[in-house]
């Protein structure tokens, strides 16, 4: 482990550090049948709805959600669960994974428990009785292999480099195979796996400053779920070592301040630690964290691409003149994806938890569009998306390695579409995106039952129809996107003011059959790379970017008058095109682009 040495820590080592066994304490198994569960303090506007109360049932949405649930579901058993049984001395059929999974990959075992998670999540949204066996067949797999191997971790790398990132991992598909599937062995094995791989890991949470300086081993990823452990097994120390490994004075505290400390920070870790924040918001009450996180938002915003995505590449950088252009030429203009939609999509429920405000919903739906969804598909032998790639001839290309970590990243980001689309209080339904759907909301008041109909973003039209209205006393707010003009809504055939940046809020009685119809016009737009560069423009049509497909060399040295020039393509609703000299340049959504080379951004007049 980089800081520390490659030999792992012995428990007495681990525990002579005092503040480390004040936080800790004993790593053995609780008594779960009297556990007690902390109380969370922290308040939220909106609450999530669990997965399995909102069906997808259309739309592109919909179509890539299938996708990744036949792909996930459809990996080996044996092969996914090879290396940790070689680690046990076990027998171990199946062929070997490769890259960096195998004994002596990069980081071993590294996304065993995210795939668990991902399908825990898909299986608990569907109802898939399948995927429920496959997530209890793997954790049993697993379990016996943990059982017997006197080292959690799968090859050296995954202990010396990656140890907290490791076990996160595990402690997650733990989590979800327990809560989502009822996979009561994986509630078991929690404190045992959490119990062997600690003497791996630093006593103290440090920072990771940069890309590849160490030390890189992200303990201040572990709170959000070790708070997780603590509610499932009632042991409150499990809570004490989620506090102790928030990176505070590095992170949240200068953060809470109004301090900008994002350059040179590892972007996709630091981001993802922001949901220890959020946790540590609901679990202890502390306003700082929620503040963390909004004043993050904001410092975030000047580093992304049109897509959503930060750039250039993992990095956090400063604010000088013309950083992000300066990476396109440098050829580094790219996006972590998915890891970093994971934590962006996941950053923005918690704020749209927090506050209900729907600036966050936008960003998430930009973020949801342009990266996870427009994420290259894998293929059956490890090979993975990594990056999005925006320069002039950019390409959807696959990681070097096989299986990295952005393989387990995109099942859970994927998994948690369903939980992007509608919030609650008690009192009112949040519609936070546009997208063929039903919900069911138990309350109080009886069951309500609401149902979506929309080809939403391709066009702007949506219908939500009460379907079934519990006692009828509710309200329902929808999300109207700040770059939208002219929207328009009609209750019961019955016209109501809307606003471009608010919730729209509709207050009735309602009974079933009642009908809201919202139409959302997507002007095109564009949307200049960095403020310095506002003639260096990517073209946006509602929340989706539009890429230039095949284009061609010096493409980038051309000025080109967008949005004003582009015209429909003749029988499609999404593509757009334009006349540059002799040549015909053809816009598309990013999240159609397959093979094809594309521009994402170009000189405008």
């Amino acid at each position: 482990m980089p800081g520390l040495p490659t030999a792992a820590l012995s428990r007495r080592d681990f525990f002579h550090c005092a503040a480390c066994a004040t936080a800790v304490g004993s790593l053995g198994v609780v008594p779960f049948a009297h556990a007690a569960t902390n109380a969370l303090q922290g308040k939220e506007a909106v609450h999530e709805f669990p997965y399995g109360a909102v069906r997808l049932t259309g739309g592109v949405i919909k179509q890539h959600y299938d996708h990744i649930h036949a792909h996930y579901l459809a990996l080996d058993n044996d092969r996914l669960l090879k290396v940790f049984r070689q680690n046990a001395g076990l027998p171990a059929p199946g062929p070997d994974m490769g890259g960096w999974y195998d004994a002596d990959g990069f980081v071993p075992g590294l996304a065993f428990g995210q795939y668990v998670s991902g399908l825990a999540r898909i299986a608990a949204a569907t109802g898939d009785t399948v995927a429920k066996a496959k997530v209890a067949a793997l954790v049993d797999g697993f379990g016996k292999a943990m059982l017997v191997a006197k080292n959690p971790y799968a090859g050296p790398k995954a202990q010396e480099q990656w140890a907290a990132y490791v076990m996160d991992k595990y402690v997650v598909g733990l989590i979800d195979a327990y809560r989502l599937c009822g996979v009561e062995q994986a509630r078991t094995l929690l404190p045992m796996i959490i119990d062997k791989c600690m003497p791996y890991i630093s006593p103290v949470s440090r920072d990771r400053i940069g890309k590849v300086d160490p030390p890189y081993d992200e303990t201040f990823v572990l709170p959000e779920n070790l708070f997780h452990v603590a509610d499932i097994t009632g042991d409150d120390k499990y809570r004490a070592m989620a506090v102790h490994y928030m990176l505070d004075k590095e992170w949240f505290d200068p953060l809470a301040k109004g301090q900008d400390v994002l350059p040179t920070k590892h972007a996709y870790s630091h981001t993802i630690a922001l949901s220890s924040g959020g946790q540590a918001y609901l679990h202890l009450g502390d306003p700082k964290y929620r503040k963390a996180l909004e004043n993050a938002w904001t410092f975030m915003e000047p580093q992304r691409f049109a897509s959503g995505g930060w750039g250039p590449e993992e990095q956090f950088v400063k604010l000088h003149e013309g950083h992000l252009a300066a990476s396109l030429k440098a050829s580094v203009a790219h996006f972590e994806t998915p890891c970093g939609s994971f934590a962006d999509m996941k950053l923005a429920r918690y704020l749209i938890r927090f506050t209900g405000q729907p600036v966050y919903g936008d960003g998430l739906e930009r973020t949801l569009y342009n990266t996870i969804l427009a994420a290259r598909l894998p293929d059956s032998d490890g090979d993975y998306p990594y990056y999005s790639d925006y320069g002039a001839a950019g390409e959807k290309r696959y990681y070097q390695k096989k299986w990295p970590c952005c393989s387990g990243t995109l099942v859970q980001a994927v998994s948690d579409y369903v939980l992007n689309l509608y919030f609650h209080d008690d009192d009112a339904l949040l519609v936070n995106m546009y997208a063929a759907s039903e919900v069911t909301w138990d309350r109080p008041g009886g069951a309500v039952e609401v149902v979506q109909e929309t080809d939403y973003p391709s066009k702007n039209s949506v219908r939500l129809t009460v379907r079934k209205p519990g006692n009828g006393a509710f309200a329902m707010k929808l999300r109207i996107p700040a770059w939208t003009k002219d929207a328009t809504l009609l209750v019961n055939g019955k016209p109501q003011a809307v606003t471009p940046g608010t919730l729209a809020v509709v207050s009735r009685r309602w009974k079933a059959g009642d009908t809201l119809d919202l139409v959302i016009p997507q002007p095109l737009r564009t949307l200049p790379i960095d403020d310095r560069n506002p003639n260096l423009a990517a073209v946006m049509r509602g929340p989706v970017m539009y890429v230039g497909i095949n284009p061609w060399t010096g493409i980038e040295t051309q000025t080109i008058a967008l949005p004003g020039t582009l015209e429909p393509m003749p029988n499609s609703d999404v593509a757009y095109r334009t006349q540059v000299g002799a040549r015909n340049l053809v816009f598309i959504p990013y999240f159609n682009v397959d093979t094809e080379r594309s521009t994402t951004y170009f000189k405008i007049a």
